[in-house]
């Protein structure tokens, strides 16, 4: 009797044992499996900005819209289909542009849980200059940044899940704009509509934009930053 006890002991300690084995295993094979779908989903994003920078030289305004998916479904670990819902922070470098010089722009996806865990990143060199523009969603206001951060499962105005992708050839000289904004409710053609406030208010070369719409009514439009 002590015997058949004892076999059932061990094999169920082997029984354990192999759970825990095989379910180490297929979490970190679930952590390869995102981190490849994240890095293919900003190689992306930054090939098409490539594109669109690098293409159609002699076109004055080209631009386009994106609108991110609000998580990354995959195949793995103990269910047959799970969600990993993230972050995409958009950044320039340097932070201050630099004539003559190449801009970097910089595509990061990180756990939404864990905003500072960054899981893939992408970056392209582009011969332009890049203006950000930041929404917030709490106070429903455009103001232009170093970087962005775009969040399909945010709560505010609207999901910040979108962004419009312009480019610009004004005196010679190429401008990337990156608008974020929401794929509802028309907020990416409103916060065009700030950018351009932005660009002829708030830059310290105050100008017209010839890609974006006509700035009008720019007080209450646009927030000029500290």
């Amino acid at each position: 009797m002590l015997g058949f006890i004892l076999s059932k002991l061990n094999l169920l300690i082997l029984v354990t044992a192999m759970f825990a084995i095989i379910s180490f295993f297929l979490f970190g094979l679930t952590g390869i499996v995102v981190s490849n779908l994240a890095q293919l989903l900003v190689k992306d994003y930054s090939e098409s900005v490539f594109g669109l920078v690098s293409g159609g030289q002699d076109q004055l305004c080209h631009s386009s819209s994106v609108v991110i998916p609000e998580s990354i479904e995959y195949f793995g670990g103990l269910m047959p289909s799970q969600r990993f819902y993230y972050v995409m922070n958009i950044k320039r470098f340097p932070v201050e542009f630099e004539e003559g010089k190449l801009s970097t722009l910089i595509f990061q996806i990180a756990s939404r849980k864990e905003p500072d865990k960054i899981i893939a990143t992408s970056s392209i060199d582009v011969n332009a200059r890049i203006f950000l523009y930041d929404w917030d969603i709490e106070l429903d206001r455009l103001v232009e940044k170093s970087s962005i951060t775009l969040d399909p499962e945010s709560m505010g105005v609207a999901r910040k899940n979108s962004m419009v992708l312009a480019k610009e050839v004004y005196n010679g000289k190429t401008y990337l704009h990156i608008i974020a904004c929401s794929s509802s409710g028309g907020i990416c053609e409103t916060n065009l509509d700030r950018a351009s406030c932005w660009l002829s208010t708030c830059y310290s070369e105050p100008r017209q934009s010839s890609c974006l719409p006509k700035a009008e009514q720019c007080a209450s439009r646009v927030y000029c930053g500290e």
